[in-house]
């Protein structure tokens, strides 16, 4: 028996009571568009910094610099990153992750090469991924940057050269002498300094 307090059900009720579909966007598809949009600033920050690390240096880059040149709101920059080091950092961790993972691919590839094949395909790859990367080639400069925090990077560089041709010295093929020592040094320096020579003079 129905409660004298409270009506009937009836089907024309219910069908009045049921979730009526929602129209317009998919459920999360705002939220989708603004993490698309907040991933794209990102990379415009870093792309933006990069060019004005590579071309002017660290030291000659602002965050009213960055902001300017792109155009970015500070909060929009802020959020991302809270100062111009923490997107130094990043390139440095690009260059380091693209480093190991060209040599790890040249090691690989020529395991039966000498050192000598070994570094050139090494420096032949890097040569080519700084050429056509910005954000890599800042990156691989800022690893001699002493005002930051670089992770040692640049002497990361150097340890995974030296393992090679420390390995060929013991092996018989290279001559232990000093200069041969110093070969990664000079090897990753000079890189750098070609690099940097690169930009000074405007160029490609």
């Amino acid at each position: 028996m129905n409660s004298p307090i409270e009506p009937a059900t009836t089907p024309e009720s219910a069908a009045t009571t049921r979730t009526r579909p929602r129209i317009g966007r998919a459920p999360g598809s705002k939220n989708s568009a603004m993490q698309d949009r907040a991933v794209r600033t990102r990379e415009a920050i870093i792309a933006v910094a990069a060019r004005h690390f590579d071309t002017d240096g660290y030291g000659n880059t602002s965050i009213n610099t960055i902001t300017h040149a792109g155009k970015f709101a500070k909060g929009a920059m802020y959020y991302h990153f809270p100062s111009k080091e923490a997107i130094a950092e990043h390139l440095i961790s690009d260059w380091n992750h693209t480093l190991d993972e060209t040599i790890s691919e040249a090691l690989a590839a020529g395991s039966s090469s000498t050192a000598g094949e070994k570094l050139t395909a090494i420096f032949i790859s890097l040569a080519q991924h700084i050429g056509e990367d910005t954000n890599l080639r800042a990156g691989m400069k800022l690893t001699l940057e002493p005002t930051i925090n670089n992770g040692a990077a640049f002497a990361h560089w150097v340890e995974v050269i030296s393992d090679i041709i420390e390995t060929a010295i013991t092996d018989g093929e290279l001559t232990d002498t000093p200069t041969t020592h110093r070969l990664a040094w000079n090897l990753c320096a000079g890189t750098v300094g070609a690099a940097n020579a690169s930009a000074a003079l405007r160029v490609d």
